[in-house]
């Protein structure tokens, strides 16, 4: 080989390594669960405002009220190999109703449902509450923001089937990632036992939400993009340009409920009447909360939780 064609040839080897190495760092900040991800809450908490402390107070309540509850703790096996968490809180009174809750990015099930569980306890569902992988108690380093989440979901609710009997029936609630892995989940061949859905500030796309929170801290959101899916396909083996929650409310033909903070700075506002819209359902509906911030929708507005009690009655 010529001394240009070694130079060449190592030339490419380099920046194939850098790149690969670039790419892995921003898997590493964005999916692995002992990513540093400061760079994306560092603000959170001086910029509070009286309101978020107040909803942070009765949700730390109400997280001390869930953690002091008789919770039953269950496992399943994904179709990868990863044991995966749920904790199952019982209604007061024994009943075939049940709320599936899913949380979203760096949360758990506990955490992102701490009020949530207790407004359908008070309802007299059961809550069950999985632990996405690599959150929580479930095992695995890699978040897939829903491509391969919506498919543990379908098998928790094959688990809750087989647990709890056939003719139960069963509310989708997810909220941000988990509301964009129930958008997936409806476009799946979904048991006749789930009744609604709750989607409560999902994103439409992954890429967008990933360029769109790029901008925001200031990194060059399509090569970001482009490095993070190298990564993504290299190391936890998905590829975001397929993740697409719009493309499963698409095909959905349940009713579901949508419900968006309009100062929500994390998951664009407007994508949830992108969502709506494409939704084909005969019944859905479209709850925005003027104030709220990302997930604050169901603690802000009685709207929200006037509707899941309305759809409770129409349709359980």
């Amino acid at each position: 080989m010529s001394k240009k064609l070694k130079f060449l040839a190592s030339t490419v080897t380099a920046l194939t390594a850098v790149s690969v190495t670039a790419a892995e760092s921003f898997l590493y900040i964005l999916s692995n669960r002992k990513g540093n991800v400061d760079f994306l809450f560092k603000d959170e908490e001086e910029n509070k405002t009286d309101l978020d402390r107040a909803i942070d107070k009765v949700r730390s309540e109400d997280y001390e009220w869930l953690m002091h509850q008789d919770l039953t703790h269950y496992y399943i096996t994904s179709r990868d190999g990863l044991k995966l968490h749920a904790s199952y809180l019982p209604a007061a009174t024994e009943t075939d109703r049940f709320v599936l809750c899913i949380h979203g990015y760096r949360c758990s099930g506990n955490r992102e449902f701490d009020s949530i569980s207790r407004f359908y306890h008070d309802l007299g569902i059961n809550a069950f509450m999985i632990d996405h992988r690599a959150h929580g108690e479930s095992e695995g380093n890699y978040i897939t923001y829903g491509a391969k989440e919506s498919v543990d979901c379908m098998d928790w609710l094959k688990f809750m089937r087989k647990e709890f009997g056939e003719n139960i029936e069963i509310i989708l609630h997810g909220v941000s990632m988990g509301a964009a892995t129930v958008m997936i989940m409806t476009g799946k061949m979904l048991p006749n036992n789930v009744v609604f859905a709750v989607e409560d500030c999902g994103y439409s796309t992954l890429k967008a939400q990933l360029c769109y929170n790029f901008n925001q801290y200031h990194f060059p959101a399509e090569l970001s993009y482009q490095l993070y899916r190298l990564s993504a396909k290299l190391r936890a083996h998905f590829d975001p340009e397929k993740c697409n929650p719009i493309e499963g409310v698409e095909q959905s033909n349940i009713p579901i409920l949508f419900a968006h903070g309009e100062e929500d700075e994390f998951v664009p506002f407007d994508m949830v009447y992108a969502n709506f819209d494409a939704c084909p359902s005969p019944v859905k509906k479209l709850i925005t909360v003027p104030g709220a911030k990302h997930a604050q929708a169901f603690q802000m507005d009685d709207q929200v939780k006037d509707a899941i009690v309305k759809m409770i009655d129409n349709y359980m």
